[in-house]
Protein backbone atom coordinates (compact mmCIF):
# COMPACT_ATOMS: atom_id res chain seq x y z
CA UNK A 1 0.00 0.00 0.00
CA UNK A 2 1.65 3.47 -1.02
CA UNK A 3 0.79 6.90 -0.09
CA UNK A 4 -0.68 9.10 -3.51
CA UNK A 5 -0.22 12.56 -2.11
CA UNK A 6 -1.76 15.40 -3.99
CA UNK A 7 -1.52 19.65 -3.72
CA UNK A 8 -5.23 20.61 -5.17
CA UNK A 9 -5.26 23.96 -6.10
CA UNK A 10 -9.46 24.85 -6.28
CA UNK A 11 -10.16 28.46 -6.96
CA UNK A 12 -14.13 28.94 -6.22
CA UNK A 13 -15.13 31.83 -7.60
CA UNK A 14 -12.96 31.78 -11.04
CA UNK A 15 -14.99 28.61 -12.15
CA UNK A 16 -14.54 28.65 -16.21
CA UNK A 17 -17.64 27.52 -17.32
CA UNK A 18 -19.36 30.35 -18.10
CA UNK A 19 -23.09 29.38 -17.09
CA UNK A 20 -21.86 27.98 -13.97
CA UNK A 21 -20.36 31.48 -12.87
CA UNK A 22 -23.72 32.90 -12.56
CA UNK A 23 -24.97 30.44 -9.97
CA UNK A 24 -23.13 31.98 -6.15
CA UNK A 25 -21.10 29.39 -4.96
CA UNK A 26 -21.17 27.96 -1.32
CA UNK A 27 -18.62 26.86 0.78
CA UNK A 28 -18.88 25.16 4.05
CA UNK A 29 -17.16 28.76 6.21
CA UNK A 30 -19.70 31.19 4.65
CA UNK A 31 -22.32 30.73 7.15
CA UNK A 32 -25.15 29.81 4.41
CA UNK A 33 -25.31 26.53 4.91
CA UNK A 34 -27.01 24.26 8.48
CA UNK A 35 -27.84 21.24 9.83
CA UNK A 36 -29.45 22.55 13.26
CA UNK A 37 -33.40 22.36 11.88
CA UNK A 38 -32.62 18.55 11.33
CA UNK A 39 -33.92 16.35 14.27
CA UNK A 40 -32.76 12.70 15.43
CA UNK A 41 -34.43 10.08 13.12
CA UNK A 42 -34.84 6.67 11.88
CA UNK A 43 -36.40 6.32 8.27
CA UNK A 44 -36.37 2.95 6.13
CA UNK A 45 -36.63 3.36 2.52
CA UNK A 46 -37.43 0.85 -0.29
CA UNK A 47 -35.11 1.22 -3.34
CA UNK A 48 -36.18 0.25 -6.71
CA UNK A 49 -34.49 0.49 -10.35
CA UNK A 50 -37.35 1.25 -12.97
CA UNK A 51 -35.81 0.56 -16.60
CA UNK A 52 -36.55 1.91 -19.92
CA UNK A 53 -38.70 -1.37 -20.85
CA UNK A 54 -40.79 -0.66 -18.01
CA UNK A 55 -39.72 -3.51 -15.96
CA UNK A 56 -39.52 -2.73 -12.11
CA UNK A 57 -36.53 -4.51 -9.98
CA UNK A 58 -35.83 -4.07 -6.11
CA UNK A 59 -33.14 -3.44 -5.36
CA UNK A 60 -33.02 -3.62 -1.76
CA UNK A 61 -33.85 -1.59 1.62
CA UNK A 62 -32.09 1.69 3.00
CA UNK A 63 -31.95 2.08 6.53
CA UNK A 64 -31.00 5.39 8.14
CA UNK A 65 -30.11 7.10 11.96
CA UNK A 66 -29.33 10.48 12.58
CA UNK A 67 -28.86 11.23 15.93
CA UNK A 68 -26.44 14.15 17.68
CA UNK A 69 -23.74 14.31 20.01
CA UNK A 70 -20.45 16.67 20.93
CA UNK A 71 -17.02 16.82 20.37
CA UNK A 72 -14.49 17.74 22.81
CA UNK A 73 -14.84 21.34 22.00
CA UNK A 74 -18.32 21.26 22.90
CA UNK A 75 -19.34 21.61 19.09
CA UNK A 76 -22.63 19.93 18.16
CA UNK A 77 -22.25 16.71 15.57
CA UNK A 78 -24.95 15.28 13.64
CA UNK A 79 -23.90 11.29 13.15
CA UNK A 80 -25.56 9.28 10.54
CA UNK A 81 -25.86 5.81 10.38
CA UNK A 82 -27.21 4.14 7.08
CA UNK A 83 -27.15 0.19 6.89
CA UNK A 84 -28.45 -0.85 2.89
CA UNK A 85 -29.82 -4.29 2.74
CA UNK A 86 -28.46 -5.71 -0.63
CA UNK A 87 -30.10 -9.23 -2.22
CA UNK A 88 -26.83 -10.70 -0.98
CA UNK A 89 -24.81 -8.34 1.75
CA UNK A 90 -24.70 -5.41 3.97
CA UNK A 91 -23.28 -2.47 3.20
CA UNK A 92 -22.65 -0.44 5.85
CA UNK A 93 -21.74 3.80 5.74
CA UNK A 94 -20.87 5.93 9.15
CA UNK A 95 -20.41 9.52 8.86
CA UNK A 96 -19.75 12.67 11.13
CA UNK A 97 -20.50 15.87 10.30
CA UNK A 98 -20.25 19.18 12.04
CA UNK A 99 -24.44 20.06 12.69
CA UNK A 100 -23.65 23.50 12.16
CA UNK A 101 -22.49 23.90 8.80
CA UNK A 102 -23.00 20.54 7.41
CA UNK A 103 -18.99 19.90 7.14
CA UNK A 104 -17.85 16.79 7.51
CA UNK A 105 -15.71 15.14 10.07
CA UNK A 106 -15.36 11.27 9.34
CA UNK A 107 -16.83 8.73 6.81
CA UNK A 108 -16.76 4.59 6.82
CA UNK A 109 -18.10 2.59 4.28
CA UNK A 110 -17.52 -0.92 4.54
CA UNK A 111 -19.32 -4.72 4.21
CA UNK A 112 -20.81 -6.25 7.30
CA UNK A 113 -17.53 -8.54 8.80
CA UNK A 114 -15.04 -6.28 7.06
CA UNK A 115 -12.88 -3.59 7.00
CA UNK A 116 -13.56 -0.36 5.46
CA UNK A 117 -12.67 0.07 1.95
CA UNK A 118 -13.67 3.72 2.55
CA UNK A 119 -12.36 5.60 5.90
CA UNK A 120 -11.68 9.31 5.31
CA UNK A 121 -11.42 12.24 7.55
CA UNK A 122 -11.54 16.04 7.38
CA UNK A 123 -10.03 18.93 9.09
CA UNK A 124 -10.44 21.99 7.38
CA UNK A 125 -8.53 22.04 4.38
CA UNK A 126 -7.33 18.78 4.67
CA UNK A 127 -8.78 15.60 3.54
CA UNK A 128 -7.37 12.35 3.80
CA UNK A 129 -7.63 8.45 4.61
CA UNK A 130 -8.54 5.18 2.75
CA UNK A 131 -10.99 5.23 -0.07
CA UNK A 132 -11.66 3.30 -3.51
CA UNK A 133 -9.79 4.24 -6.80
CA UNK A 134 -11.03 3.17 -10.53
CA UNK A 135 -7.91 1.77 -11.85
CA UNK A 136 -8.31 1.03 -15.85
CA UNK A 137 -6.73 -2.02 -17.18
CA UNK A 138 -6.45 -3.85 -20.08
CA UNK A 139 -9.57 -5.96 -19.64
CA UNK A 140 -12.27 -4.26 -17.09
CA UNK A 141 -11.77 -1.14 -14.51
CA UNK A 142 -10.44 -2.41 -11.15
CA UNK A 143 -11.81 -0.93 -8.03
CA UNK A 144 -8.75 -0.29 -5.61
CA UNK A 145 -9.15 1.18 -1.94
CA UNK A 146 -5.52 3.05 -1.62
CA UNK A 147 -4.23 6.09 1.10
CA UNK A 148 -4.70 9.00 0.06
CA UNK A 149 -4.00 12.75 1.16
CA UNK A 150 -5.30 16.21 -0.49
CA UNK A 151 -4.30 19.44 1.17
CA UNK A 152 -7.30 21.70 -0.35
CA UNK A 153 -7.10 25.95 -0.50
CA UNK A 154 -10.72 25.71 0.83
CA UNK A 155 -12.86 23.93 2.31
CA UNK A 156 -15.97 21.72 0.89
CA UNK A 157 -18.30 19.46 1.63
CA UNK A 158 -18.66 15.51 0.92
CA UNK A 159 -21.62 14.14 -1.43
CA UNK A 160 -22.06 11.26 0.36
CA UNK A 161 -24.67 13.02 2.57
CA UNK A 162 -26.84 13.46 -0.43
CA UNK A 163 -30.12 15.14 0.62
CA UNK A 164 -29.48 15.88 4.33
CA UNK A 165 -26.61 18.26 2.60
CA UNK A 166 -28.98 20.11 0.43
CA UNK A 167 -31.65 20.29 2.66
CA UNK A 168 -29.11 22.14 4.79
CA UNK A 169 -29.27 25.32 1.78
CA UNK A 170 -31.85 28.16 2.53
CA UNK A 171 -34.26 26.70 0.20
CA UNK A 172 -37.35 28.56 -1.65
CA UNK A 173 -38.77 28.60 -4.85
CA UNK A 174 -36.24 29.19 -7.74
CA UNK A 175 -33.17 29.36 -4.94
CA UNK A 176 -30.09 28.25 -7.22
CA UNK A 177 -26.64 27.56 -5.70
CA UNK A 178 -23.73 25.59 -6.42
CA UNK A 179 -20.49 23.78 -4.38
CA UNK A 180 -17.81 21.63 -4.54
CA UNK A 181 -17.83 18.34 -3.46
CA UNK A 182 -14.90 15.54 -2.66
CA UNK A 183 -16.89 12.56 -4.08
CA UNK A 184 -15.94 9.33 -2.24
CA UNK A 185 -17.61 7.04 -3.84
CA UNK A 186 -20.23 7.50 -6.74
CA UNK A 187 -21.49 6.39 -9.65
CA UNK A 188 -18.51 8.28 -11.67
CA UNK A 189 -14.58 8.74 -11.12
CA UNK A 190 -13.74 12.03 -10.06
CA UNK A 191 -12.50 13.58 -6.58
CA UNK A 192 -13.96 15.91 -7.20
CA UNK A 193 -16.98 17.83 -8.87
CA UNK A 194 -19.08 20.83 -8.95
CA UNK A 195 -22.40 20.26 -8.24
CA UNK A 196 -25.59 22.93 -8.96
CA UNK A 197 -29.28 22.86 -7.40
CA UNK A 198 -32.30 24.42 -8.56
CA UNK A 199 -35.42 24.57 -6.18
CA UNK A 200 -37.72 24.41 -9.33
CA UNK A 201 -41.17 24.10 -7.22
CA UNK A 202 -43.52 22.44 -4.21
CA UNK A 203 -44.45 19.11 -4.70
CA UNK A 204 -47.11 17.38 -2.02
CA UNK A 205 -46.70 13.64 -1.96
CA UNK A 206 -48.48 10.94 -0.18
CA UNK A 207 -46.21 9.04 2.30
CA UNK A 208 -46.32 5.62 4.44
CA UNK A 209 -44.86 7.58 7.27
CA UNK A 210 -46.27 10.99 7.86
CA UNK A 211 -49.50 11.41 5.01
CA UNK A 212 -49.37 13.98 2.59
CA UNK A 213 -45.83 16.55 3.22
CA UNK A 214 -45.31 19.25 0.91
CA UNK A 215 -41.93 18.99 -0.06
CA UNK A 216 -39.30 21.06 -1.84
CA UNK A 217 -38.31 19.88 -5.17
CA UNK A 218 -34.90 20.55 -5.97
CA UNK A 219 -32.88 19.57 -9.20
CA UNK A 220 -29.37 18.42 -8.73
CA UNK A 221 -26.37 18.48 -11.53
CA UNK A 222 -24.70 16.07 -9.62
CA UNK A 223 -22.28 12.81 -11.35
CA UNK A 224 -25.83 12.13 -12.75
CA UNK A 225 -29.24 13.85 -12.24
CA UNK A 226 -30.94 13.95 -9.01
CA UNK A 227 -34.61 15.31 -7.84
CA UNK A 228 -35.07 15.62 -4.80
CA UNK A 229 -38.13 15.90 -2.44
CA UNK A 230 -37.04 17.98 1.15
CA UNK A 231 -40.17 18.49 3.58
CA UNK A 232 -41.15 22.18 4.10
CA UNK A 233 -42.07 20.64 7.73
CA UNK A 234 -38.91 20.90 9.48
CA UNK A 235 -39.76 18.33 12.82
CA UNK A 236 -40.24 15.16 10.22
CA UNK A 237 -36.98 13.91 8.33
CA UNK A 238 -36.02 16.38 5.40
CA UNK A 239 -35.47 13.91 2.64
CA UNK A 240 -38.80 12.28 1.94
CA UNK A 241 -38.33 11.19 -1.90
CA UNK A 242 -34.93 10.48 -4.03
CA UNK A 243 -35.11 10.40 -8.00
CA UNK A 244 -31.48 9.27 -9.89
CA UNK A 245 -31.84 9.21 -13.58
CA UNK A 246 -28.46 6.92 -14.41
CA UNK A 247 -27.28 7.72 -17.48
CA UNK A 248 -28.25 4.56 -19.83
CA UNK A 249 -32.21 5.68 -18.68
CA UNK A 250 -33.03 3.51 -15.36
CA UNK A 251 -34.51 4.83 -12.61
CA UNK A 252 -33.40 4.77 -9.10
CA UNK A 253 -36.23 5.63 -6.95
CA UNK A 254 -35.94 6.22 -2.87
CA UNK A 255 -38.83 6.25 -1.18
CA UNK A 256 -39.46 5.58 2.86
CA UNK A 257 -41.65 3.12 3.96
CA UNK A 258 -42.78 1.77 7.41
CA UNK A 259 -40.30 -0.43 9.43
Amino acid sequence: MFMILFTIHLFMMTDRNTIQDTIPAVTPSDGIVSGRHIPAYKNRWEMIAVYPDGSVEHRGFWNDEVSFTQDNSGREILKRKQIVEYKDHLSIQEEEVFRDNLQHKHLAIYNSGEEPHTDIYYSDHKIWGRKVFRVEGLQRVAQMPLKFSYELSTPVFDWHLWGILISGFPLEIDYRARFLAHESYSYLPGDFRWYTLHVTGIDTIDTDLWNRVACYTVDVKAEVNWKMWIAMDKSIPPVQQILIVHTDGVQLWWKPVRT
